[in-house]
């Protein structure tokens, strides 16, 4: 698929088993790919859900240097080409995010208008970004946004694959995988999904779609209380918060993951 700007971007779709009942756009993390949610498309196959997705520019098979972006605008092009083909199944569509990628879904169906003929049923939000880490100093924050105008490739973070989840298995998986960016997550990639953070809180009181928001309590890459707050206070009369306890980042592979992607099934399901 094609972003508005030219971008080619390589897509992905798991066709549901049967039927389709309901088609899920989902939108992944930070230095990640979407090749690594093959085992959610399946549960949701298997239940009659057809899940799309895309790698991000500067992500997976797509373009780009990695992890860089030089406007957080630029990944709601993204979103935009993804829903574009995920509106084309007549079918509820509901529109999901993981990690950075809760902070682009959220963000696009706060800002941005749906394909026409189309309504949001949904938004699913897996361990948003929506709040800087409840340890992290303001001074840090204006710090990288400075760094971002002076040196935006600035070598800022890694992400440590030992905070994504309990399970072994899923943090070696993680560190061979050669789709994933291992490497330092540029400056003024931090300092854009910070700047996403602040519309994602002025404007949250407009949503009035469904909203499901998960998050494991043992998160440390993404801040839990971001997502109570989210819940607490977006505009939606139907909105649902389920925290997993002792869950890390990416409750969806953790230990109790057929509980939480059971959870987030019953949740579409009651909404088709």
């Amino acid at each position: 698929m094609a972003a508005s700007d030219g971008v080619e971007l390589v897509s992905y779709r798991w066709p549901a088993a049967g039927e389709p009942r309901a088609t899920v756009a989902l939108v992944h993390g930070l230095a990640e790919h979407a090749g690594r949610y093959q085992a959610l498309a399946a549960s949701l196959n298997a239940a009659g859900i057809e899940l799309v997705s895309l790698d991000l520019r500067g992500h997976g098979r797509s373009p780009g240097e990695r992890a860089w972006v030089e406007r957080f605008d630029h990944y709601l092009l993204d979103a935009e080409a993804l829903l574009g083909v995920a509106a084309r199944e007549p079918t509820p569509l509901f529109l999901m995010g993981h990690s950075m990628g809760g902070t682009i879904a959220a963000l696009y169906a706060l800002e941005r208008p749906m394909p026409p003929g189309h309504t949001l049923a949904g938004l699913i939000l897996s361990s948003p970004a929506l709040a800087p880490g409840r340890d992290v100093p303001r001074w840090m924050i204006a710090a990288s946004r400075f760094i971002s105008r002076v040196w935006p490739r600035f070598p800022a973070m890694k992400i440590d694959a030992a905070l994504l989840a309990r399970d072994a298995a899923v943090v070696a998986d993680n560190r061979a995988d050669a789709l994933v960016h291992h490497g330092p997550v540029p400056a003024r990639t931090g300092a854009e999904i910070l700047a996403a953070m602040e519309r994602i809180e002025a404007r949250r009181a407009t949503l009035s779609v469904p909203v499901l928001v998960f998050h494991g309590t043992a998160d440390k890459l993404t801040e839990p209380e971001g997502s109570r707050d989210f819940a607490a206070h977006a505009g939606s009369e139907d909105r649902t918060l389920a925290l997993y306890e002792g869950s890390y980042h990416e409750s969806m592979n953790d230990l109790d993951r057929e509980r939480v992607i059971g959870d987030l099934i019953r949740w579409i399901e009651a909404r088709i």
